[in-house]
């Protein structure tokens, strides 16, 4: 028998361990990998307590986070034109406009850890053990979705596939082509993004455009 909260310990070491071989490090809530591309984050969700039929439960699961180096970059360079610390990049998060954790819902509905009325204040077992099973797959699905977030032009063109792009893919999409150089794609984005901010004004979307603009400056600049 075993208290909601060493079980949940137990099952995040489980988690870490897991995901070492996929080069994440850290610990619970949260596993890190950095790459050439970006930072890619596999994480746990918050805990949440609740009563179902009369039964104390526990629930949480796993998500997904992914930051472009490209991201970073423009964060950085706004950081320190603010007179701002810049983040190191394990620590980076944002821009936050992809559903990262876009994975079948087996793998995606949250755990459940019940407590066992015949045993006040222990978790079933059999919860544990679900659990225990299902965690080496989510585990791998998660890290590969996340790592497959970094690899050269997948952030971006999941960005330029949605259908009806916010301000903050617009965002998103000029700080990606930025980082490419001049690009008629980059005048297009720039072009949607600035008629957007006239629209709906929006310090982040100015901020995105002098960003770009400065890119463009220096990508002109004879070396």
């Amino acid at each position: 028998m075993v208290r909601p909260d060493s079980a949940l310990r137990r099952l995040m070491r489980d988690t870490g361990k897991l995901l070492e071989p996929y080069g994440f490090e850290g610990e619970d809530p949260r596993w890190v990998r950095t790459d050439p591309g970006g930072v890619a984050v596999v994480e746990r969700t918050r805990t949440l307590r609740s009563f179902t039929a009369g039964q104390q439960e526990l629930t949480f699961g796993l998500r997904v986070q992914a930051t472009p180096l490209a991201w970073w970059e423009f964060r950085a360079w706004r950081d320190t034109r603010d007179g701002l610390p810049v983040a190191p990049l394990e620590a980076a998060t944002g821009p936050g406009v992809i559903d990262a954790d876009t994975l079948p819902p087996a793998l995606t509905e949250p755990w459940s850890l019940r407590l066992d009325t015949d045993a006040p204040g222990h978790v079933l077992t059999g919860d544990v053990s679900v659990i225990r099973e299902e965690l080496p797959k989510r585990v791998h699905a998660y890290a590969r979705r996340a790592l497959r977030l970094l690899q050269p032009g997948a952030y971006l063109e999941e960005l330029l596939a949605q259908p009806d792009p916010t301000i903050a893919t617009w965002e998103a999409i000029v700080v990606l082509l930025a980082g490419e150089g001049p690009d008629p794609r980059l005048d297009d984005a720039l072009d949607h993004l600035a008629h957007l901010a006239d629209e709906e004004p929006s310090p982040d979307a100015l901020d995105v455009i002098d960003y770009a603009r400065c890119c463009l400056v220096g990508a002109e600049q004879p070396a």
